[in-house]
């Protein structure tokens, strides 16, 4: 996911916002798609983000200055965004909560998320299901330090820019969360799996192994 955006920037140069921001869309629809996945744990609501996310981007696009990498901007709004998502779901959520008491059949689907999307692999869904449990175990400033740099592969620069926090604090949240992360995807996968009648053990995913 390394890009200048060079060709986005040469789209604005000419004020040619709508080409601009269909090249963000196809380079960056999914990534910010993920990272809103991963902070709201709700497909639906992550879907929202995303669209949101665009709207805004193409109304503020001819006014970008260029003080960060567009995908550090773009990832900034998602962020902003999916803080807002989150905060009045709750909102909502505490209101319902309020007004049928005696309910909590609506926690018990709200807490369950939007669930997995089945790929035909179950080795690589088990892995991905596996790391999006132990990723939940974290701090949500951590899951966000180590979803920016790893899943999204911003450099730390970028994920600064993006969050508004100080490179070496992010740098510290992933070498405290890594370890951690590393150690729960490990218990989890290390469970035998049967394949041909005989146990082997499915190894953790390379991002658990990345500690600094």
């Amino acid at each position: 996911m390394s890009h200048d955006d060079g060709d986005v920037l040469d789209a604005l140069s000419r004020r040619d916002v709508r080409r601009a921001l269909t090249l963000l869309m196809d380079r960056y629809g999914d990534a910010v798609y993920r990272f809103a996945y991963e902070m709201t744990h709700d497909e639906g609501l992550a879907d929202e983000v995303r669209q949101q996310v665009f709207v805004e981007a193409f109304r503020d696009l001819e006014r970008f200055e260029g003080r960060s990498a567009l995908r550090s901007w773009l990832f900034g709004i998602t962020r902003h965004r999916a803080l807002d998502a989150s905060k009045a779901r709750r909102r909502w959520w505490q209101r319902f909560k309020n007004e049928s008491p005696d309910d909590d059949s609506g926690e018990m689907e709200l807490a369950g998320g939007g669930g997995g999307r089945p790929d035909g692999d179950l080795e690589r869904t088990r892995i991905a299901r596996v790391l999006e449990h132990c990723l939940e175990k974290l701090a949500p400033a951590a899951r966000e330090a180590v979803v920016l740099r790893y899943q999204l592969e911003l450099s730390y620069d970028e994920a600064a820019a993006a969050t508004g926090d100080r490179v070496g604090t992010l740098q510290q949240r992933v070498a405290r969360a890594l370890p951690v992360l590393r150690k729960c995807v490990e218990a989890r996968m290390t469970v035998p799996v049967v394949v041909s009648e005989e146990p082997r053990v499915v190894p953790p995913v390379a991002i658990a192994r990345d500690v600094p």
